[in-house]
């Protein structure tokens, strides 16, 4: 179709846009994440670096344990070490599903938005009239049928839709 028309260089610039700009947005998203990443990691050799400090420290001085009334050692300096380091490493691991719990949060306001919302249309409005519809009986006849929801007046949902409902 493009070719037929003899639109190729303009839809190659416009790909080419759209290009640029998609790489852009993946060169940032690779600065956060590389960022993130690299603070994590500083973090926790930081940790490692502090951690074998204070436990050399302890040692050396000859502190005494509140718990054990025993001098530390390596064992308990160790323990208390690899206990924070792991409980640090599974709090990162849940960073990551924090996406999906905003994303199911966004979810479940627009859902209630939804359900709270007040229709245009009044069901129980004074001009209307109940009929038993045991009793109803007919043709409806719908023809060339055009509709879109207002939010989006460039997509049709309906476009020269008939049709025919036959009861009773």
């Amino acid at each position: 179709m493009v070719q037929a028309f003899g639109q190729e260089k303009r839809e190659v610039k416009n790909y080419e846009r759209h290009l640029a700009r998609a790489r852009d947005t993946g060169i940032k998203t690779h600065v956060k994440s590389s960022t993130a990443l690299a603070s994590f990691f500083f973090v926790l050799f930081g940790y490692y670096g502090y951690g074998f400090y204070t436990g050399s420290w302890l040692i050396t001085k000859k502190v005494e344990n509140s718990n054990s009334k025993e001098l530390y050692n390596v064992g308990d300096i160790l323990a208390c070490f690899f206990g924070i380091v792991f409980g640090v490493m599974s709090l990162g691991f849940a960073a990551p599903q924090l996406k999906s719990i905003t994303e199911g949060k966004v979810a479940g306001k627009m859902a209630y938005d939804i359900i709270d919302r007040v229709p245009q249309i009044k069901i129980d409005d004074p001009i209307s009239i109940k009929i038993n519809k045991k009793y109803v009986k007919g043709r409806i006849e719908l023809r060339n049928i055009n509709f879109h929801y207002a939010s989006k007046t460039d997509q049709k949902v309906l476009e020269n839709f008939s049709a025919v409902f036959v009861e009773g």
